[in-house]
């Protein structure tokens, strides 16, 4: 059987990325496809649009289309950002965006276990995996516990937390879901506006005491949550 047109060029454009590209390269545009190929652009169109639908490419909103990043399977449990990209054979990178001491809000307070008003440090990160955006974090820290942070290299907090603070994360309570990307969002990260994203909400403790309060926006073309399943209560056998 003859292959169709469209995927032919599918197979080319397959070759191209397994061979030339790398991810978050740009494939050649659409004009440059038709001219190379001897196609019509709706062809062109149909087999990159199969190839995002497959998760090979991405479109991203005025830019173009690329070849997808790294993706990642992850296991619900307490550990660094780092640690976890690093893992799976990532190369974790972090820019940090913002890093401040400010008055704790009424939800930062609550959740940091303190005071309305009380001084908080607010570090504001992107995350990367193979220098591909990951996710987008905003985390609140007491400045009590930790005092000179702002001076401290802000990363892997949570090595400095070990190293510099003699404070060791033990356990963390943490709620998982789905969101949309706004505006900022979705610039920080490389995505178009509303594009799908999985939210971790984390409360993370060093014994009792509350060390961190974070909010996590993770690209959700990249990014899957692992749960293993036990039965609880009397095994009935019934779905």
């Amino acid at each position: 059987m003859v292959a169709t047109k469209r995927a032919q060029v599918r197979s080319v454009l397959e070759r191209l990325i397994d061979v030339e590209l790398h991810p978050g390269d740009p494939i050649p545009s659409e004009r440059a496809l038709v001219d190379k190929l001897n196609v019509s652009r709706v062809t062109v169109r149909q087999a990159i649009s199969d190839l995002v639908e497959s998760g090979a490419l991405e479109r991203v909103h005025g830019k173009g289309t690329f070849v997808t990043g790294p993706q990642v399977d992850s296991q619900l449990h307490l550990t660094s950002f780092s640690r976890e990209m690093r893992a799976r054979g990532l190369e974790p990178g972090t820019v940090v965006l913002s890093a401040s001491e400010i008055e704790a809000s009424d939800e930062t307070s609550k959740g940091l276990r303190v005071a309305k008003g009380t001084k908080v440090i607010r570090v504001e990160r992107l995350r990367t995996a193979d220098a591909s955006p990951m996710a987008y974090e905003v985390g609140y820290y007491p400045s009590a516990l930790f005092p000179g942070l702002l001076g401290r290299e802000l990363g892997t907090l949570y090595d400095v937390f070990a190293s510099e603070y003699d404070v060791v994360v033990t356990s963390g309570e943490q709620t998982v879901r789905a969101d949309n990307a706004d505006g900022h969002v979705a610039r920080v990260l490389g995505v178009a506006r509303r594009a799908p994203l999985l939210v971790l909400e984390r409360t993370t403790f060093a014994g009792r005491k509350v060390v961190e309060l974070s909010w996590s926006a993770y690209r959700a073309d990249r990014y899957r949550l692992h749960m293993a399943l036990t039965p609880r209560g009397p095994r009935t056998g019934s779905a």
